[in-house]
């Protein structure tokens, strides 16, 4: 076996698809997950009542060891998790669990680990278990109430990152502006962009190619469609532009995606 295999295998690292989920369990180690994409739809934790749930997007998530887990979502949203080996675990037995947490650290390093999972064989065993560590470090500042939180985070409400959402995705193959997406949230187009950005991490136009990158990969998953077809109907300006932005992104092309 290969030390990347050991690695993925010894942390229980998973990339999960953007797709309907319904799961029920008591973790048995604790465990860290980071949503990609907003999800929604009913959760409950270490209790029978079961309560709706929205995650926005690039969120770093914490579930302590013994903490009994459901969650359902008709359309779930990708998502990458792995527990951590009990050797490594440097919160205390009363860790508490979270959500919601934005981190640049952590978004930054969970989109190097969805690149080297993607790559697959070829990628640095080494840079992904630092990377790895990278995400426990900023679960022990959550857990340690030192994660900075930018004030203008406040002002980007759940609510309006719903409002911001939707119109993106109904605008995705067309040209979106900072004046279009700060206009449905009633901000000036400066705040919103402070505001956005402190929110999910990502500056307005990196989350529109994000969309766009994600919403090619369904179509690629479910379709023999031109690969040309495809980049227009996701906002590209041409197959070479979205491939050039898998490749950025992703670590692979549309077309390896389409292989595998």
């Amino acid at each position: 076996m290969s030390l990347r295999r050991d690695i993925v295998s010894k942390w229980k690292v998973q990339l999960l698809p953007s797709s309907a989920y319904a799961v029920s369990y008591t973790a048995a180690q604790a465990s860290v997950g980071f949503a990609f994409e907003s999800q929604r739809g009913v959760h409950s934790f270490n209790s029978d009542r079961r309560v709706d749930f929205w995650t926005r997007p690039n969120s770093l998530a914490f579930v302590p060891e013994g903490c009994a887990v459901t969650s359902e979502s008709e359309r779930g949203g990708e998502y990458l998790t792995f527990t951590v080996p009990e050797e490594h675990l440097r919160t205390d037995e009363n860790a508490l669990r979270f959500n919601h947490a934005i981190s640049n650290e952590a978004i930054a390093a969970t989109y190097e680990l969805r690149k080297a999972l993607l790559v697959g064989e070829h990628s640095d065993a080494l840079e992904l278990e630092t990377l790895l560590f990278a995400l426990l470090d900023v679960v022990d500042q959550v857990q340690a109430g030192s994660l900075y939180e930018p004030p203008a985070s406040a002002s980007m409400t759940e609510a309006r990152l719903k409002r911001i959402e939707e119109l993106v995705e109904a605008q995705l193959s067309e040209q979106i502006s900072i004046s279009d997406l700060a206009g449905c949230v009633d901000l000036s187009s400066g705040f919103f962009n402070r505001a956005f950005k402190a929110a999910t991490g990502k500056t307005p136009h990196d989350y529109v190619v994000e969309r766009r990158v994600a919403r090619a990969r369904r179509l690629l998953a479910k379709s023999q469609k031109n690969l040309s077809d495809v980049a227009y109907a996701c906002g590209f300006s041409s197959h070479a532009h979205m491939s050039s932005t898998f490749k950025k992104r992703l670590g692979v092309t549309p077309s390896q995606l389409m292989i595998s």
